[in-house]
């Protein structure tokens, strides 16, 4: 965990980002489309067979994932943001439910599939959600998740990555990085055992300020200020012209509950 803020500081810093911007990573990836597979969305979706049983939706945020899983038995999404919860629920999406990801009111085995979508990461201490994963999937059941990396890019990616760090002084943060061998390592340690793991390089439009804004935005930066935080998205509006684009990384891993 990044020092100076802690696991509590992180808990306060993520219910306040997201009262502030529901609705914000599902913005972020639906313009993050691939010709091959779609959105992010539609890469997680596909790592998972037709007519699945039983999903739950752990850290749902507002639920984009739900109209992925009209073929299933059951839909439940969970999420500690009313904000984001609710976002969710405007757009017809749920059964939605607010709870932590440590401490699910789902019985023992009462999942066939656990979906977790850019929300890994967040997740302090991780080794707790992933216990609650590794409870409520029965044997054979299957969880995948996908979250931000910083690989594969393109050399041209620096184009974008040097003046939105120049702008804002900081490296964006998060309360896990993982690389890949740790989060199989706890993964198996929890009792599910990775049987596919992938990272895909996709990209957001910069094609306007509104896109330099919202890239910034979308940023978790709990130590920049508004100041540094405007004056990124001022350089990233000023290369932003069609045909550029923000590099989105992103690693779907694929467990099985042993």
């Amino acid at each position: 965990m990044p020092p100076g803020l802690g696991e509590v500081g992180w808990q306060n810093y993520l219910l306040d980002y997201h009262r502030q911007h529901p609705g914000i990573t599902e913005q972020v990836l639906r313009g993050a489309p691939r010709a091959d597979v779609g959105t992010a969305y539609d890469w997680l979706r596909s790592a998972i067979p037709p007519n699945p049983g039983r999903v739950i939706d752990l850290a749902c945020g507002s639920a984009p994932l739900q109209p992925l899983f009209t073929d299933a038995d059951s839909y439940l999404g969970f999420d500690v943001s009313a904000e984001e919860l609710a976002t969710g629920i405007a757009r017809g999406r749920g059964p939605l439910i607010r709870a932590d990801a440590r401490d699910l009111p789902v019985e023992d085995h009462g999942a066939d599939v656990v979906v977790c979508s850019m929300a890994i990461m967040l997740m302090a201490p991780v080794e707790a959600a992933l216990a609650e994963v590794a409870r409520i999937l029965r044997p054979g059941g299957r969880f995948v998740s996908i979250r931000p990396v910083g690989w594969p890019a393109r050399w041209r990616d620096l184009r974008v990555a040097v003046p939105l760090v120049l702008g804002l002084r900081h490296l964006p943060e998060m309360p896990q990085r993982f690389g890949r061998g740790r989060l199989a390592a706890l993964l198996d340690r929890a009792g599910l055992e990775v049987v596919a793991d992938r990272a895909l390089r996709f990209a957001h439009p910069l094609g306007d300020e509104r896109d330099a804004s919202l890239v910034v935005e979308a940023l978790y930066l709990p130590h920049v200020d508004q100041q540094r935080r405007r004056a990124a998205a001022e350089r990233l509006a000023g290369i932003a012209r069609p045909g550029r684009e923000v590099p989105l990384a992103i690693r779907r891993t694929v467990a099985v509950r042993s």
